[in-house]
C-alpha cells in the first residue's frame, strides 16, 4: 500500500477494514459525518482523526502512504484556515495584527476547527474507498434506496451511476498524470508561479475532458449492447451478512462518538 492512493480507488487486501461489512462502515461514516458538523471542537477533531489514522493502520495503509497522499489536501485545508483566519469572528478579542489584517480568538478557533474537519472528512473518504469496493457501495446503496421504488424512483440507476463515477476517478486521475508526463516530455514546464501554472493546465485538463466524454460515450455504448434494463429486477452477486464484529464495530463507534461530541460539547460550554 505504498503506491499512490486515490480517493475513490479500491485496494483489494485482508485487512481488519476490508472484511468488515459495507453496510456497517458506511452507516458509521455516515453518523460520525452528521455529529461531525454539530459540533466545532477541535479536540473532537483532533480524537476523530487518531482513531481514523489507526484505522487506516489497520487496513494496511502506512503512515508514509497517508503522508505522501494527503499533501494534495494541505492546499484546501489552508485556503480554508486563512478564510477563516481573515473573514470569521471578527467582533471578538484581538490576537495582533499583522500588515492590517486583524486576527482574532475566534478566527483562530474556527479556522482550526474547520481545517479539522475537512481533515476528517477526507480521512473517512479514503477509509471507506480504499476499503470497500465501488460494486459493493452501489448495492449498498440501492439496498438503502429500495423503499423509493414504490415511487418511482430508478433506484438501480442511481447505483450505476455511483458505481461508474467511483471507477472513473481513478482512471482519470490516471489519464492525467499520462498526458502530464507525455506533455514534459515534449518540454513543456508546469513549474513556476500560480498564474503561469493555471494558465498551462489547460493543456492538461483539456485532453482529460475529451478522453472522458470519449469514455462515457463507449461505456453507454457497452451497457445498451448488453441489454440493460432501467427498471428490472436484479439478484445480487454478494449476499451481506452481518457478523459480530460488524455489530461492535458499529455501535463501538456510534458510541465512542456520541461520548466524544457530549464530553467536548460540555467543555466548550464550560468556558
Amino acid at each position: 500500500m505504498n503506491s499512490r492512493l486515490i480517493i475513490g480507488q479500491y485496494k483489494p487486501s485482508n485487512s481488519f477494514g476490508h472484511s468488515l461489512d459495507p453496510r456497517g462502515k458506511i452507516f458509521a461514516v455516515l453518523y460520525l459525518m452528521i455529529i461531525s458538523i454539530f459540533t466545532s471542537s477541535p479536540i473532537f477533531y483532533s480524537l476523530i482523526i487518531l482513531g481514523l489514522l489507526i484505522m487506516l493502520l489497520l487496513s494496511d495503509v502506512s503512515l508514509s502512504a497517508m503522508a505522501k497522499n494527503g499533501k494534495p489536501f494541505v492546499f484546501l485545508v489552508g485556503i480554508t484556515a486563512l478564510y477563516h483566519l481573515l473573514f470569521s469572528a471578527r467582533d471578538t478579542k484581538t490576537l495582533f495584527e499583522i500588515m492590517g489584517f486583524r486576527l482574532t480568538e475566534g478566527g483562530v478557533e474556527m479556522a482550526l476547527s474547520f481545517s479539522l474537519r475537512v481533515l476528517v472528512f477526507v480521512a473517512l473518504a479514503f477509509f471507506i474507498s480504499l476499503t470497500t469496493s465501488p460494486s459493493d457501495i452501489a448495492e449498498t446503496l440501492v439496498n438503502w434506496l429500495k423503499p423509493l421504488k414504490r415511487i418511482g424512483a430508478p433506484v438501480n440507476d442511481i447505483g450505476l451511476i455511483v458505481f461508474i463515477a467511483m471507477r472513473f476517478i481513478p482512471v482519470l486521475a490516471e489519464e492525467f498524470e499520462t498526458i502530464r508526463k507525455a506533455q514534459v516530455v515534449r518540454g513543456v514546464n508546469f513549474s513556476g508561479g500560480i498564474k503561469n501554472r493555471a494558465r498551462k493546465m489547460t493543456i492538461l485538463l483539456i485532453p482529460v475532458f475529451q478522453s472522458a466524454i470519449r469514455r462515457a460515450d463507449d461505456l453507454a455504448l457497452a451497457i445498451e449492447s448488453r441489454g440493460y434494463i432501467s427498471n428490472a429486477e436484479r439478484s445480487s452477486l454478494r449476499v451481506f451478512r452481518f457478523g459480530v464484529q460488524d455489530w461492535l464495530f458499529v455501535l463501538l463507534a456510534m458510541v465512542i462518538t456520541t461520548i466524544l461530541f457530549v464530553l467536548t460539547g460540555e467543555m466548550n460550554w464550560l468556558k
